[in-house]
């Protein structure tokens, strides 16, 4: 008897084993589950985060590009008063998109130099025959135009996606050879001779080019400074919104691409080499 209960005592003290070590075990795994589910709690938590944040800081840039935008497009429309709000705003964003693009070459710079180079007239052309809003010469468009996958003509310069974009591929040419403004400035309005005697300190630069590089280096450090400080702008949006076709900051109808053209007393961009 005393044998047979000490078999029983001993069988159940080894099932209360069991039974611990199994709540043991339940709890164990139990506890893994709920880590289990916090961190892809935590996990599902980071990833709405960065959606948010993704979320915002697209806002935010779009909200930044839209308001450069618009900036670019009023200063189009004060430097030509002839320009149309809607081809002001379309100016603007072929030059945005190029820069875009090509990440070496500033909106503002490029803006900048169409102010300088033509005054935004998609339709000048100057004495020594350079063509269009960033008066590119007919030899360098032609090399230009044909590596963005483009057919040259006589008119092709005056289209003003063609132009801004053949200007763009050229800075940004200049800007890997040079990586200096000035000199970037000096090639493209005066060719690699005005260039070399720039950065060698020696030999006269053309005179327009002595003029030219200052006046786009100042006025692209009024415009940084001026959209940096932000730019107010008028009740007028995107165009279409609120203007008739034709209609004009000075209220005249737009030249277009149908308008005279318009000579400058200027050299002209001087054809790649």
């Amino acid at each position: 008897m005393i044998r047979h209960g000490s078999a029983w005592q001993s069988l159940a003290f080894l099932c209360l084993c069991l039974l611990l070590l199994a709540v043991v075990l339940m709890g164990h795994l139990a506890l893994r589950g709920l880590d289990g589910k916090n961190q892809e709690t935590s996990a599902t938590m980071a990833r709405v985060e960065r959606k948010i944040q993704q979320l915002e800081s697209g806002i935010a840039f779009d909200s930044k590009r839209r308001h450069l935008l618009l900036g670019m497009r009023n200063h189009i429309a004060r430097v030509n008063a002839r320009v149309s709000l809607r081809d002001a705003y379309r100016y603007a964003e072929l030059a945005l998109e190029a820069s875009e693009k090509y990440p070496a070459v500033e909106p503002l710079l490029l803006l900048a130099i169409g102010i300088v180079e033509s005054g935004y007239d998609p339709v000048a052309r100057s004495r020594a025959d350079a063509r269009g809003l960033y008066q590119i010469w007919p030899s360098t468009g032609r090399l230009l135009l044909r590596a963005l996958g483009w057919d040259y003509d006589d008119s092709a310069l005056y289209d003003p996606e063609k132009n801004t974009e053949a200007a763009a591929l050229y800075l940004d040419i200049l800007f890997s050879t040079y990586r200096d403004p000035q000199m970037v400035l000096a090639e493209y309005n005066g060719g690699p001779l005005n260039a070399g005697y720039l950065r060698a300190g020696v030999g006269p630069l053309a005179p327009e080019t002595r003029d030219y590089v200052p006046r786009v280096l100042a006025l692209h450090a009024r415009l940084q400074e001026e959209f940096d400080q932000g730019t107010d702008l008028p009740p007028e949006a995107a165009p279409g919104e609120v203007e008739r076709e034709g209609t004009t900051l000075a209220g005249a109808a737009s030249a277009g691409a149908s308008g005279p053209r318009r000579t400058l007393a200027r050299r002209g961009t001087r054809p790649v080499r």
